[in-house]
């Protein structure tokens, strides 16, 4: 069983029509400071603050990257998270998670006539919740929800902006459940930030979070370059990529996409990772043999853009 480029479904949010007359003014007050404001900006990727002392209006926030994060502490006043990917006007999906302990505001996305919310300000358990860009943007309306108090409140997401096709324009859910072709495998590998071979312990399917979670025992270390993942390979293991000992048992959690309907498949997989909204999501998760046949082909062909090893 294989996955491919895990996202979260698309789940319709609620409109607030007493939010609608806030979006009238808002609108105008955005405008109406653009100039005074517009040096009030993110790091392109991520953007953090404190609502403190809450500038007057909206307070306008570009981001310009596919994936980052918004940290607000002492929540106070509102914000105007704009995001789109670069400057290439791609459209595009995008999805929001909030933190475990996210507390203090509230949620919106921008519709065309009215505001979507997406996250309460009741919401301390993690949620993922997903979007359509349009016209290659999409903005949030994060509002306070009260005066900043103490002890500290944070309101902190993460966002994760994927391309939508050039040919297509839309999101196919059953494109990211499919078996990864043998191009998209070793691009995977490449491009990666973990790669692990290990057997499927448990699925826990999280209907709230749109998600399923994979716990993998670890049976060999391939690769990983991500800071946020923990190494448990001594050096000498991770130099020569060998199996782990057998008294040793380490597990990874993983996500998939709660619609594909990940099962408890036995044998060996070869699993492949990014890091997507904090977790890690699997990108392409062949079978230990089918992965070993692509590692021979490749190799003898030199076609891959980086050692692939099994």
């Amino acid at each position: 069983m294989t996955y491919r480029r895990p996202r979260g479904r698309l789940r319709p949010g609620r409109t607030t029509p007493s939010v609608c007359a806030v979006l009238a003014v808002f609108v105008w007050t955005f405008t109406f400071f653009g100039a005074s404001l517009a040096t009030v900006m993110g790091e392109e990727c991520d953007w953090s603050g404190s609502g403190l002392h809450p500038a007057k209006g909206v307070t306008p926030v570009y981001l310009r990257c596919s994936q980052g994060r918004v940290t607000w502490s002492y929540p106070g006043g509102a914000l105007r998270v704009l995001l789109r990917l670069g400057s290439s006007g791609r459209e595009f999906r995008g999805c929001i998670k909030s933190s475990a302990g996210w507390a203090g505001a509230r949620v919106f996305l921008e519709g065309p006539r009215s505001l979507v919310r997406l996250i309460d300000q009741e919401d301390s358990r993690q949620k993922v919740r997903c979007f359509h860009s349009r016209g290659g943007q999409a903005a949030l309306y994060v509002e306070a929800t009260g005066a900043a108090t103490f002890p500290k409140q944070v309101a902190e997401l993460y966002y994760d902006l994927e391309a939508l096709p050039r040919h297509k324009g839309s999101y196919d859910p059953a494109e990211e459940c499919r078996p990864c072709l043998k191009e998209e495998m070793t691009h995977a590998y490449c491009t990666s930030e973990l790669v692990t071979r290990g057997i499927i312990r448990a699925i826990e399917n999280q209907e709230d979070a749109q998600t399923s979670s994979v716990t993998v025992k670890v049976t060999k270390h391939l690769r990983h370059s991500s800071s946020g993942v923990t190494s448990w390979s001594s050096e000498e293991e991770e130099e020569e990529n060998s199996v782990l000992p057998g008294g040793r048992e380490t597990l990874v959690e993983l996500t998939v996409p709660g619609h594909c309907g990940a099962k408890h498949g036995t044998g060996e997989f070869v699993f492949m990772a990014r890091r997507k909204l904090g977790d890690l999501s699997i990108t392409c998760a062949p079978r230990l043999e089918d992965w070993v046949e692509v590692v021979r082909s490749e190799n003898l062909s030199g076609s891959a853009n980086c050692v692939l090893i099994s």
